[in-house]
């Protein structure tokens, strides 16, 4: 009996926890709302780190010089920590994670609960490639990628959030 409460329980969970594996569409004024700092970056180096032995413990760090703050502010150089990584013959990925590369420019959402370590937000949707004064943006409403202005993708970031309307009572509410 207790056995036959188990599973139940184990397929009642099942849906729950497939969902929260699941990335919510939102658009970029949502996720700069949920960042402590969002900056255009240039990538200065990146390395790995492990503990001991232990593959779980990889996390690439990537060393990142500010150009541009856009919400929030802080230091001029950060890391921005990920889990995973490859070192010791152990390759550790992360399905859904952003790579940087050393040299490249993008514009990056960040928590950072030290003002000078961050880590994504959204994870590969945390970072967004900058091409010349071009941003290429993933739409995760249609999946579609497009490129926009750099210039016109701050501005709107910059810009304060709309107050949110006031819903107006049915008629048929009393």
């Amino acid at each position: 009996m207790a056995q036959t409460r188990r599973w139940f329980a184990a397929l009642v969970l099942l849906p729950a926890l497939a969902l929260a594996t699941t990335l919510v569409p939102h658009t970029l004024a949502q996720r700069a709302r949920a960042s402590s700092r969002v900056a255009v970056v240039k990538v200065l180096s990146q390395k790995v780190a492990i503990t001991g032995d232990d593959p779980k413990s990889l996390r690439t760090v990537t060393e990142v010089l500010v150009q541009e703050d856009v919400v929030g502010q802080g230091p001029q150089k950060l890391v921005i920590v990920q889990l995973g990584g490859s070192a010791r013959g152990w390759t550790v990925q992360i399905p859904g994670d952003a790579r940087f590369s050393v040299g490249e420019t993008a514009l990056v959402f960040l928590a950072c609960p030290k003002s000078d370590r961050c880590s994504l937000v959204a994870m590969e949707e945390g970072r967004l490639a900058v091409v010349g004064d071009e941003v290429v943006v993933h739409d995760l409403f249609t999946g579609a990628y497009s490129k926009k202005k750099l210039s016109a993708v701050v501005q709107e970031l910059k810009a304060p959030a709309p107050l949110p309307t006031p819903s107006r009572p049915s008629e048929n509410a009393r």
